[in-house]
């Protein structure tokens, strides 16, 4: 008996201390405005473990080794502590009636005594009515002074005391039950005990689960796939998840709260919430549910009421730990089973595949063969991004060296970046393309989509490998794989959402290949899914009449690249791209109009193209002659990443300048490139590219503000993109994929470089001023 009261104590101050004592009477103050009261009352109790062994080793090692012992503890302190609360409430509330009652008979005549007193008891009965709003005589206590349940000086047992010094009655912590049939017995027998004459709360009416933090992430306590989890296990525990949600199942219901009455009419147990079933986590589903409950008070049975049921949403996801995730996107042909999670009540908002889970479970024994089951009881919230303090020291060199000029430092990263691939030079353009895609990576939004456009997809492809290894997540797709997300049935009829590459890829980036070799059907979900920035959730044509459709948002940057050589000989049923030309069957938008950046590898003339070949030539050919000593990147890896996380944690704003330029630019191309026919050249989401490629351009030249020069940088892409096209740029751009071998690095990213996109950006604005002039918001 001594352990248990040093546990219920322990418990005790662990709420006071915590916050929780002051939560439960806010928490009650807001239910008795209520009308009516909610059936059950609802008040989580969040448990820091690192804490909580500050004030109990024992209590702090239940929670992890027995949690469902530990619930009840925390269950029953809550219990009494919402007694004692609300009995203190009641009587708060009754002093301040009876003083209005008082007042208003004081401030009446003598003719009208007995009709105010008769209107002040018509409000008072009024507010005591279920279906009635509170009086407005009746005042909520003031929440703002609070007073605490535990007092620091005194012993145990006057602590317990203490905390229970307003309840007429004494409670037994260790015999609850036997406490409620004693309150029960003094309640008219067609009298709620929740009703608002008295807001006493039976044990069975109180959820409160355990929210459990703190937990160290050790290998002790996270499990790393199935092999991790026991198979003797005696009692439920506690343990970590962290991994990447790869298919989930549509929602569905469980009881929560359920009521019984008894069958017999002179008892006590006819009570409304006498004999209440509430789901407790750890618990199996079916034991809310009685199948013949016996009155406690009397032994009669028990008959439900349908009526009063409660039921909420519940959900199984699939997940997959780091290490698996890890590796199937470097091997798409593995296949690992997955952990089976349950999440219930408000974890069920914001899951969708591909999302980052990390969670508190409690692993919850079954029958052997059955593997035991997890249950969900806390999901972290994503950490924050937490950048290095400072750069690393060939970046730090960098910034310095290139401070005195706004394009330079964006340009010698491309210029450096996957040297190891190709030499330095080439592929200039796809390299910068990539590099800002890199750094518009997010799990709010979509990234950059880049399309790498070229006869040698062999290097495109190496080079999308190459830079995918520094998104924050990659998935390199496989035809194995699906491409967006599928549904299927399982056995016990539940619908399961299984995420393709595109959700899968959440907040990172997603390698679809040779988007020359795709089908029709494969291009139109793709395109679709980036044009609208949604994914929808294929079914089958069984299924499509009884699932609802599933949508997801797209969190990914894509990344293909396409051979125009590769296309099928195109029929008369077909509609020929005016940019691409090959053939797109029904597609209500073109290759290059969905992704944001398109890169041209090649040129009309071919002349940068056999020069870059050389070079290209030249470097296979040196590191064959010395396969075991590869040369050094000039950008090392982890200096790289590290660099590329300050980039993504930036958070920037657009300036005057650059808002003008980027709206000003799209509303004149617009108007000159536009068709009557085939409408205009410059899609209507270029205007998003366009600010996209601002922002992260700005974020690689570690700027907080998007000022006129990275608008400029973003409009030379563009343009770059629309010569290719066409064959002509309005902005006398011409396209260089590849950097010129034989040209000094001042020419190409130093002060000459500097020059040129000055001029470029006078003339940009002089664009702007003659074919916009009639539009003041632009000007």
């Amino acid at each position: 008996m001594e352990r248990a009261d040093n546990l219920y104590i322990s418990a005790l101050r662990w709420l006071d201390a915590s916050g929780g004592l002051d939560r439960l009477r806010s928490a009650l103050v807001a239910r008795a405005a209520l009308c009516p009261a909610l059936k059950v009352f609802s008040t989580p109790v969040y448990v820091n473990v690192m804490y909580l062994r500050e004030i109990s080793e024992e209590l702090a090692d239940l929670v992890m080794s027995r949690p469902v012992e530990a619930q009840q503890i925390f269950h029953r302190v809550v219990h009494v502590a919402s007694v004692a609360i609300s009995l203190q409430l009641n009587s708060s509330s009754n002093n301040m009636l009876e003083a209005s009652v008082t007042t208003q008979n004081d401030t009446c005549p003598d003719d009208d005594h007995g009709a105010q007193h008769n209107h002040c008891a018509k409000n008072y009965h009024c507010a005591q009515d279920d279906h009635c709003p509170p009086a407005p005589a009746t005042d909520i206590p003031d929440t703002e002074h609070l007073t605490s349940l535990y007092l620091e000086n005194q012993d145990k047992c006057q602590k317990v005391a203490t905390m229970l010094g307003a309840v007429t009655k004494e409670l037994s912590k260790v015999d609850l039950n036997a406490t409620l049939q004693s309150l029960a017995s003094n309640l008219p027998l067609d009298a709620s005990v929740s009703g608002d004459a008295t807001t006493i709360l039976t044990p069975a009416q109180i959820h409160a689960p355990l929210r459990v933090v703190g937990i160290p992430w050790v290998k002790e306590w996270v499990l790393g796939g199935i092999k991790d989890l026991p198979l003797y296990l005696q009692q439920p525990t506690l343990a970590l998840v962290s991994g990447r949600v790869i298919s989930v199942m549509l929602p569905t219901t469980y009881t929560v709260w359920a009521r019984y009455m008894c069958s017999s009419g002179g008892c006590v147990g006819t009570a409304r919430d006498l004999h209440v079933r509430v789901f407790a986590v750890g618990r199996p589903e079916a034991d809310t549910i009685h199948q013949h409950p016996v009155c406690r008070v009397c032994g009669s049975p028990l008959v439900e009421d349908p009526s009063s049921r409660e039921l909420s949403e519940k959900t199984r996801v699939m997940v997959l730990s780091d290490a698996q995730a890890s590796a199937l996107t470097k091997d798409v042909h593995t296949r690992v089973p997955a952990l089976n999670l349950v999440l219930r009540d408000e974890m069920l908002q914001g899951i969708v595949p591909g999302q980052q889970v990390l969670a508190t479970v409690m692993i919850v024994p079954q029958q052997l063969p059955l593997l035991p089951s997890l249950e969900a009881v806390t999901l972290h919230p994503p950490p924050p991004l937490r950048p290095p303090s400072s750069l690393p020291p060939i970046f730090r060199r960098l910034v310095e060296d290139r401070s005195s000029s706004p394009w330079s430092l964006v340009l010698t990263l491309a210029y450096m970046f996957a040297a190891s691939v190709t030499p330095a030079g080439t592929f200039h353009t796809l390299k910068l393309a990539l590099l800002l895609s890199l750094a518009s990576c997010s799990s709010d939004k979509a990234g950059l989509a880049v399309l790498g456009v070229g006869s040698n997809t062999t290097l495109l492809l190496r080079l999308l490998w190459y830079a995918a290894r520094y998104a924050p997540h990659a998935v390199l797709h496989s035809s194995l794989n699906a491409l967006t997300a599928s549904s299927m049935k399982d056995s016990e009829g539940n619908v399961w959402v299984q995420g393709g590459s595109l959700l899968l890829a959440h907040g990172g980036v997603c390698v679809l290949g040779d988007f020359s070799k795709f089908k029709k059907e494969s291009r139109q979900s793709v395109c679709s899914a980036l044009e609208s920035g949604v994914i929808q959730v294929g079914c089958g044509s069984r299924a499509r009449q009884h699932t609802p459709t599933l949508t997801y948002p797209l969190r990914a940057a894509a990344w293909a690249c396409y051979d125009p050589a590769h296309a099928r000989p195109r029929t008369t049923t077909d509609t020929l791209d005016s940019f691409l030309h090959v053939p797109l069957g029904d597609l209500t938008k073109s290759i290059t109009d969905v992704f944001g950046l398109v890169v041209y590898t090649e040129t009309c003339g071919g002349e940068l193209e056999s020069e870059a070949e050389d070079v290209i030539t030249l470097q296979t050919l040196l590191q064959g002659t010395e396969p075991n000593s590869p040369p050094p990147a000039l950008l090392p890896h982890q200096q790289l990443n590290q660099y590329l996380c300050i980039v993504r944690g930036l958070r920037v704003v657009f300036s005057t300048q650059a808002e003008k330029l980027i709206r000003g630019y799209y509303v004149a191309t617009r108007r000159i490139r536009g068709d009557c026919v085939q409408g205009s050249a410059v899609p209507i989401t270029a205007i998003n590219t366009l600010a996209q490629v601002a922002a992260s351009h700005a974020r690689l030249a570690l700027r907080c503000t998007v000022e006129g020069w990275d608008a400029a940088a973003a409009v030379l892409m563009c343009e770059e993109a629309l010569a290719a096209h066409s064959g002509y740029s309005l902005l006398h751009v011409i396209p260089t994929p590849h950097l010129p071998p034989h040209c000094d690095l001042h020419t190409l990213l130093g002060r000459k470089n500097d020059e040129r996109m000055i001029n470029f950006q006078k003339n940009l604005e002089d664009f702007i001023h003659t074919h916009t002039g009639d539009i003041p918001t632009i000007q």
